[in-house]
């Protein structure tokens, strides 16, 4: 499962969201998080806010035209000491401005489900980038 938040799109579309420049955050959500709904405008009760990293490394938007997309990339991000809990399987992208309800979502992107531990979870993004815009 992976999808663009409408608001998200809009703001990269509309250039209120600035991919390279803007603080841009992820945070763990549950495998039984599933409805999660595309118009959610804020980060209000989304996901696991003890989770949250800022990405370092971002790159886009780039054009690809032999696939009509508009890829958004980071690097491989660290959710350090996640506490023990229920099973992780998605991360949840968003412009952070100084809290949840000032927070905007971007993307869902779906990640190999595991089960946190108290542990490191390294995720690795796909070599296609983290998620992209397509006519």
């Amino acid at each position: 499962m992976g999808m663009i938040f409408n608001r998200g799109a809009q703001g990269l579309l509309d250039g209120t969201i600035t991919w390279t420049s803007a603080t841009i955050k992820a945070r763990l959500s549950r495998t039984s998080e599933n409805a999660i709904s595309k118009d959610a405008t804020t980060m209000t009760g989304l996901g696991l806010s003890a989770t949250d990293l800022t990405f370092g490394s971002k790159t886009g938007p780039t054009e690809d035209q032999s696939t009509d997309r508009i890829k958004f990339d980071c690097g491989d991000p660290t959710f350090a000491a996640v506490a023990a809990g229920a099973e992780v399987d998605k991360i949840i992208v968003f412009k952070f401005v100084t809290n949840d309800a000032g927070s905007t979502p971007i993307a869902v992107v779906s990640i190999t489900p595991i089960t946190p531990n108290g542990g490191d979870i390294v995720v690795t993004i796909d070599a296609a980038g983290l998620f992209y815009l397509q006519q």
